[in-house]
């Protein structure tokens, strides 16, 4: 029972993160001149507008259950037309370090808001559930935007990478398929379990 709540929590932590960090996207587009994603309904926080069932749900769940050390997965694709931009390249990066410096937001803000609820006098039934999520969306956020350091498209380190090397987006959004199975094959072969470990062994000692 105590497995299934854990499980339960740390997937509402990553659809939360999904959701706040396509948000986030979408209202860096929208600044930056795009007004696609507004239009398509993802300037918002409900995560209906962001989950994608295998993405978000089904994959995460059985990496869950199979108690993996780290979750992969992804959100609904936020729509951007990179053609509204004012400056099409300067834009795109901008916006890719936006999307970045959003899971770290997260992490930042959940672990603020863990060390609130411990230091507050409540009951167990309430400390424990929401400790709990606080924390695991700490990990999760902080392991999404490590993730995200990383040189490969569709990763948006990939896509500033590929944009300073005089790509375009199109020829990039070409990529991202294959970019997507490397990163895929990496997970499982535990290279990103291996390099985060110093990482993880940090956020633990901040709890």
């Amino acid at each position: 029972m105590l497995e299934v709540f854990f499980a339960f929590v740390q997937l509402i932590s990553l659809i939360f993160i999904f959701s706040f960090h396509n948000f986030v996207r979408a209202y860096v587009a929208y600044l930056l001149g795009d007004d696609t994603p507004k239009r398509m309904g993802f300037l918002t926080l409900n995560p209906i507008a962001h989950i994608d069932l295998v993405g978000s749900i089904i994959l995460p769940l059985i990496f869950i259950l199979a108690r993996s050390p780290l979750i992969i997965g992804w959100p609904r694709m936020v729509p951007i037309d990179y053609n509204r931009f004012r400056n099409h390249r300067r834009d795109a990066i901008l916006l890719s370090l936006a999307s970045i410096a959003a899971y770290f937001l997260i992490a930042f803000i959940s672990y603020l808001l863990f060390k609130l609820v411990v230091s507050l006098s409540l009951p167990d039934k309430i400390v424990i559930p929401l400790a709990s999520l606080f924390q695991y969306t700490t990990f999760i956020s902080v392991f999404f935007g490590f993730l995200n350091l990383f040189p490969i498209p569709p990763l948006d380190m990939g896509i500033i990478v590929f944009l300073l090397f005089g790509k375009s987006m199109d020829e990039i959004q070409r990529h991202a398929l294959i970019g997507g199975i490397v990163i895929l094959f990496l997970f499982l072969m535990g290279f990103f379990s291996k390099l985060f470990e110093p990482v993880y062994s940090l956020l633990q000692r901040l709890f």
